[in-house]
């Protein structure tokens, strides 16, 4: 059995309900790697594989516990919704607490062997998203705006404002193997 698996320590970060709901989210340690465009360009695919690659490097090579891996998430920031090409993005995958940037500098050159220079690029940080509302989305990601409508509308009711123009998609669902209709998507974004 497995240590360590983030997911079902927090389960109301990682399956919250389909309807909006506040949540303090606590600091986490992130392999990071920023960019721009469409999700669908190469360079995201490209630092998602970066991504998984280290954190499975770490896994194996040199962290002292057992863990399963985190999902792929992400901070996207755009001021236009519909439009993608504007899209400034900071794809991660949360780390253990254990896990430091030293674990991440003694597996870098071996991923960065395999994958590319991009693996140089990636940083490790502590983030802290504190205040938040948050959902489920279930379906296509082309839909995600009208789960952002209703969270936009709980947040007004519970008298609180984005404190900034970023959210976090966070996903638990593998679009290369999952129908669209069933894809799990976490949405969230801090609030004051």
């Amino acid at each position: 059995m497995l240590q360590y698996d983030q997911k079902r320590l927090y389960p109301h970060l990682y399956k919250p309900k389909k309807t909006p709901s506040l949540v303090t989210v606590p600091s986490f340690g992130y392999l990071m790697l920023r960019g721009e465009g469409d999700s669908n360009d190469a360079l995201y695919e490209t630092a998602a594989s970066v991504l998984f690659s280290l954190s499975h490097a770490i896994k194996m090579a040199v962290s002292p516990k057992e863990y399963a891996l985190a999902p792929l998430e992400c901070l996207w920031d755009t001021a236009e919704v519909e439009n993608k090409s504007p899209w400034v993005w900071v794809a991660m995958i949360s780390q253990p607490d254990w896990v430091t940037s030293q674990m991440v500098e003694q597996v870098r050159e071996q991923v960065a062997f395999k994958q590319g220079r991009i693996a140089k690029e990636v940083f490790f940080m502590k983030q802290t998203d504190g205040l938040c509302v948050t959902m489920l989305h279930t379906g296509s990601y082309e839909h995600i705006s009208q789960s952002f409508f209703q969270m936009e509308e709980f947040a007004a009711q519970q008298n609180l404002t984005r404190t900034n123009s970023s959210h976090r998609e966070i996903y638990l669902s593998n679009p290369r193997k999952t129908d669209q209709a069933k894809l799990e998507t976490v949405l969230r974004f801090s609030v004051s």
